[in-house]
């Protein structure tokens, strides 16, 4: 760490030298033009050039005041004071550097992102996509132009961007909670705006099983080799009773998530994760091959419960008390499943099927052990995915955006909605693998220890990190070596989800994990820089 600290200030000597590759003119001289004479009127009238972005403009003071952005609306009419100094120092001229002094926290809070250029990430295509009728507030565009700065290239221990984006980022993602904001992470499509759950009629009763996590320091684990362990936002140790007024009559017991290794029936087992047979074979190829395999959770996106009994059961549940429903719709819905098709490769050609042809129908007695036989998750997902289209949410199906919200752990949910999921909070469960203890759900002397997820390896549960990392921290070889190869961002989310990815935690990784929590917090906080 310390080497790290003496590189970091030697990249702050070294940085905005006109010979650096990353050197660009255009912020520092748009951010000067904030001290010229005049510039206040500018700045609030909305005509002040943004030195993080060429050719766009600053939010006039209006727009930051309907925006909710009080502080940069204020900082703003401290520069029209400014102005006001700067003018009177033309015959009292003491006054002029007085009037300056009075814009300079306006230019420093709008410096703070300036330099790179982020207009053309993935990670900015996904404002673009909303409805004009539903522009993002400012403060949440502020977060996406901060998140979509970890998806520009920089290299592993640099110590130069990684401060400067990661302060950015928390102080971003603070200014959103300061304002209420939600920030949908892929519940749903674009289209509208977020349900409020809050107090409507939701219970979630805390069975008060889980054990508190120890806070892992990832210096203690260099030198071991990480396996990226994708998993779903759901929540664990907890039971939904009601949902949105609805009283369940089958409550849905919660076991996560990144809080599965914590749930009480696991410690007594000794599992610290659960899944389909087919990957926890692949977990204990990997943890033979590598032994002393440290297990890494990162969030999966909005939809990733879809497969799972929590998102399922929920709406299952919910559509059979929904009596104002007509049987038509019930049909439609019905047959919309039935269609659902899986396309695969076999000799080279993409063939189509149909395999939930004999879905029984939603409200069939025999749905609930239809959607858990063996091969039939994709008849979980297909209910959570068709019930979500418009005409069946109006025709009164339950609002499958709200029960992927309750179920969903609430520090993995609230993020930007990154499709190559690169930013996907990582580091939150770390687990250490024991690829002798393997053993199935519910099967012979065994509790079940999970609804969906059939079988569990065995381990050591590691704790988690305080502040989880975007993915491509944790797990930089990974990106490294598609961008190499020429992969499309976009295919970066399955093939993360799909792959044996494994990364040595090496000491200029474990840095750039702590020094990303170092400057996140900072600007969560309003630590200075």
């Amino acid at each position: 760490m310390e080497k790290f600290l003496s590189d970091y200030d030697r990249g702050l000597l070294m940085s905005g030298q006109p010979d650096d590759p990353r050197f660009n003119p255009y912020p520092a001289l748009a951010a000067g033009l904030l001290f010229a004479p005049g510039s206040g009127i500018t700045d609030a009238a909305g005509g002040m050039a943004d030195p993080s972005q060429a050719g766009r403009m600053l939010p006039s003071m209006m727009s930051n005041i309907r925006g909710g952005e009080y502080m940069d609306a204020g900082l703003q009419g401290l520069g029209l004071l400014g102005d006001a100094f700067m003018a009177a120092g033309t015959v009292v001229p003491p006054l002029i550097p007085v009037g300056a002094a009075m814009k300079a926290p306006r230019a420093a809070k709008v410096a703070g992102r300036m330099g790179e250029d982020v207009s053309g990430t993935l990670l900015m295509q996904q404002p673009k996509k909303r409805p004009q009728i539903r522009q993002m507030p400012q403060a949440e565009q502020d977060l996406y132009e901060a998140a979509a700065a970890f998806q520009l290239p920089r290299d592993v221990g640099e110590g130069l961007l990684l401060p400067q984006r990661a302060y950015e980022y928390g102080a971003r993602t603070a200014e959103v909670g300061n304002q209420g904001l939600l920030v949908d992470p892929g519940f749903q499509n674009l289209g509208r705006d977020l349900p409020i759950i809050g107090d409507n009629g939701t219970v979630v009763r805390d069975l008060k099983t889980l054990a508190e996590s120890p806070d892992l320091d990832i210096q203690s684990l260099i030198g071991r080799t990480a396996k990226l362990m994708p998993g779903d936002m759901t929540m664990a140790g907890k039971e939904i009773t009601h949902v949105q007024g609805v009283k369940l009559k089958n409550p849905v017991r919660m076991r996560g998530g990144k809080d599965f290794p914590a749930e009480e029936l696991s410690r007594e087992l000794g599992l610290v994760w659960a899944s389909d047979p087919n990957i926890i074979t692949r977990y204990v190829k990997a943890a033979k091959k590598n032994p002393g395999l440290v297990g890494v959770y990162t969030a999966m996106g909005g939809r990733g419960g879809d497969f799972s009994h929590h998102v399922a059961d929920v709406l299952v549940d919910m559509t059979k008390q929904a009596d104002w429903l007509p049987k038509k719709t019930i049909k439609e819905f019905d047959e919309a499943v039935r269609n659902t098709p899986t396309t695969k490769k076999k000799d080279g050609k993409n063939v189509t099927t149909y395999p939930l042809k004999d879905f029984p129908g939603i409200l069939s007695n025999d749905i609930e052990t239809y959607m858990y036989e063996a091969g039939k998750g994709a008849a979980r997902k297909a209910i959570a995915d068709i019930m979500e289209k418009g005409s069946f949410r109006d025709a009164g199906f339950p609002d499958v955006t709200a029960v992927r919200m309750i179920v969903s752990e609430p520090s993995m949910s609230s993020r930007v909605n990154d499709p190559s999921d690169m930013l996907a909070p990582t580091g939150a469960r770390f687990v250490e693998f024991d690829p002798k203890n393997v053993m199935n759900s519910g099967q012979g002397n065994i509790p079940e220890f999970h609804k969906t997820y059939r079988q569990g390896i065995g381990g050591t549960d590691l704790g988690g990190l305080l502040t989880p990392v975007p993915r491509n921290i944790m797990f930089p070889d990974f990106y490294a070596g598609r961008r190499a190869a020429g992969k499309d961002m976009p295919s970066d989310r399955r093939s993360a989800e799909i792959s044996n990815v494994l990364q040595e935690i090496t000491q200029p990784v474990a840095d750039d994990v702590s020094v990303f929590q170092d400057y996140f917090n900072r600007g969560l906080l309003g630590r200075g820089f």
